[in-house]
């Protein structure tokens, strides 16, 4: 079990780091001569390797070694790093990513193949075998690239039950033997007597001295899936470098460790995770929505407190539940912000995609992105991915012009596609812009009048720009495998629409587009605002209202069951919800509007009474109201009730769509 949940580790770090190693190598292939970048590249490829071999992952530790050797013939400056060995690396990479999650064929194994032998005749070890064998006896010459040679003493102190979670001492120490010229020594002054010896567990310790050339961090990557379970020290030392023997022996030492670690001005830290670096957990995903539902739970039962509170008239109990208010709130905030990441996560993964578009294309983009920082619930983060992708790859084909077009144009030959986020209220807006050619506004406008998706004397720009995201609809003369069938814009308003998100879209011919998407910052429990239509209660997101007002009914002019009123000189287009559910007239007295803002526009909703301010707890609907697109799921009120969330835009939508 123990070397289950360590394999288990293995794979979601090293499917980190090949996520990691996409950014360096999207640099390298503008910036070939970078050799910080090949460093990281090689020192990731040399991370998977050794921890794939320490684990048992042996054909992945095999396929990477190669791919390492390539790399260090790369530092060494005895090849040229080139376009064609990136886009190798980058293929590579996804065969190891497809390893690691377990979905390795004979096709799979045909394409490591082909990559490994390619990649050698590039790098001229065309001869060279498949897997170098590890030799402990031998001294690995100092890396010139990395600088003068230093010399380490380290201590490995594993922790007694390490056996027991499939971690294998051996390949461990005959890396670090890889390094440099290494000995190391055995420390056995811990092992018990044998009364009180348990066989499955290891007493032992390790010294090393090491001369290596290599940097700190590839010391740290030989530990770096041991030190959660041990104790480990790094320490650079002054004495002079001789040309000491390799000492591959294991003595007998019963006292303490040789070589310890010295208090001096350039002693390193230890790296010991358990204890000096407490800052982060990894933690499952089923284990946080589970905690996200349980406090959903538990601010569904606060709202049914201090129902009973009020109903009771018992001050004390009021102030209890105002208390419980206060202190549930706190910790609904604190396991939502559990749950942000940062967009920059997603962000990065586009790098790639414009990487490979840009050559299948045979165009020159790039991309730039700015705000990663901002933070999403993870689940609207998922959902993003999709309309995210099609987008930039819309842009890309579409937009972007070729290198001679765009040189004709006087513009810049390499197209420019930038992504951004930031912060607006509850709400996150990521912009998608391209430097291309813009849209067409009457060819768009006279396909949409031609398919009934809009009037032929439509005069609105969003209107009639929003046509795009209609199913089907495309202005490409041809398709490619790219796009052109006018079905990824349709995922990506599909998409936002679920996330209760906006889209609106702007452009300038001949300069460019922009796409702005407006998220909400989480989707599980939000601030709702709750108001009654007849005899039944319903919740818009409070995010989105701006005021409300009363309604005089002499302001209403009729076209079915919208109409406009004045408020402070601007006309505001209303929807009288009251005839659009059909409840025939108003029975609570006198009606108010409530005011949205949705698109950068207002728009105002006839109700009946104003209930206010509401924590929601988000319910999917049932099966059977799977068809009802104006609601967007339900939330359970403190008597136990049940009022439905409006989906503001799905009914905007269908007052537009009505009006033509």
């Amino acid at each position: 079990m123990g070397f289950d949940v360590h394999a288990n580790l293995f794979v979601e770090e090293s499917l980190e780091i090949l996520e990691k190693m996409e950014a360096p190598l999207m640099v390298l292939a503008e910036n070939p001569e970078h050799q910080d970048l090949i460093n990281e590249v090689f020192r990731a490829l040399h991370t998977i390797k050794g921890s794939g071999s320490m684990f048992g992952f042996n054909d992945i530790a095999q396929f990477v070694h190669n791919l390492e050797t390539a790399y260090d013939d790369i530092r060494q400056g005895n090849t040229r790093i080139s376009r064609e060995i990136i886009e190798l690396t980058l293929t590579a990479k996804d065969r190891i990513h497809r390893m690691l999650l377990k979905n390795d064929n004979a096709e799979e194994k045909a394409l490591r193949e082909k990559i490994l032998s390619r990649l050698a005749e590039l790098t001229d070890h065309a001869d060279q075998p498949a897997v170098a064998p590890v030799d402990t006896e031998s001294v690995i010459a100092p890396d010139p690239v990395n600088g003068p040679s230093v010399r380490w003493r380290i201590h490995f102190e594993p922790s007694n039950d390490i056996l027991l979670r499939g971690v294998r001492i051996v390949p461990l120490l005959d890396e670090l033997r890889s390094l440099g010229d290494c000995r190391i020594t055995t420390d056995i002054g811990n092992v018990p007597t044998i009364s009180e010896l348990n066989p499955e567990h290891l007493y032992f310790a390790w010294d090393a001295e090491l001369i290596t050339a290599h940097p700190l961090a590839d010391i740290k990557s030989v530990f770096i899936f041991v030190e959660d379970f041990a104790k480990i020290s790094i320490e650079k030392s002054d004495e002079p470098i001789a040309a000491p023997a390799v000492d591959t022996s294991v003595s007998q030492n019963t006292d303490k460790p040789a070589v310890k670690a010295k208090e001096s001005s350039d002693a390193l830290p230890v790296v010991e995770r358990r204890k000096a670096d407490v800052s982060s957990i990894r933690v499952k995903n089923e284990k946080l929505d589970t905690l996200v539902n349980l406090v959903g739970e538990l601010v569904t039962l606060h709202a049914r407190i201090n129902q009973t509170a009020i109903n009771a008239h018992d001050s004390e109990f009021v102030l209890i539940a105002e208390a419980l208010g206060r202190l549930t709130d706190e910790l609904r905030d604190n396991t939502m912000n559990i749950r942000m990441v940062p967009l920059s996560e997603v962000f990065s993964s586009f790098n790639r995609l414009v990487f490979d578009l840009s050559h299948k294309l045979d165009k020159k983009i790039k991309l730039v992105t700015t705000g990663g920082q901002t933070e999403l619930d993870k689940n609207v983060i998922e959902e993003l991915r999709d309309p995210l992708m099609h987008l930039i790859r819309n842009s890309a084909d579409h937009a972007i012009e070729s290198p001679e077009e765009r040189r004709a144009k006087g513009k810049d030959e390499t197209g420019t596609v930038r992504l951004s986020a930031e912060y607006s209220g509850s709400n996150v807006i990521i912009r998608i812009n391209d430097d291309g050619t813009g849209l067409n506004r009457e060819k768009i406008k006279a396909l949409a009048a031609e398919r009934g998706i809009i009037s032929a004397t439509e005069s609105d720009d969003n209107i009639i720009y929003n046509s795009i995201f209609e199913p089907g609809f495309s202005t490409a003369k041809s398709t490619t495998d790219v796009s052109g069938r006018g079905v990824g814009m349709d995922v990506v308003k599909r998409n936002i629409e679920k996330l209760r998100g906006s889209i609106e879209v702007s452009t300038t011919p001949g300069e460019g587009t922009e796409v702005a998407l407006t998220i909400p910052l989480t989707l599980a429990i939000i601030d709702g605002f709750m108001f009654g239509m007849g005899g039944n209660l319903y919740v818009f997101n409070l995010s989105a209202v701006r005021e409300c007002v009363e309604y005089t009914r002499s302001e209403k002019t009729d076209i079915g069951d919208q109409f406009t009123i004045n408020i402070r000189g601007d006309l505001i287009p209303c929807i009288d919800l009251l005839s659009l559910f059909g409840i025939p007239c108003t029975i609570w007295g006198y009606s108010k509007i409530i005011i949205v803002d949705h698109a950068g526009a207002r728009y105002g909703f006839l109700v009946d009474r104003i209930i206010g301010k509401c924590q929601s707890v988000i319910k999917p609907l049932g099966r059977g109201a799977t068809s009802t697109e104006m609601i967007s799921g339900a939330t359970i009120l403190g008597d136990g009730s049940v009022a439905l969330m409006l989906d503001i835009s799905s009914i905007i939508k269908r007052m537009i769509t009505h009006q033509n």
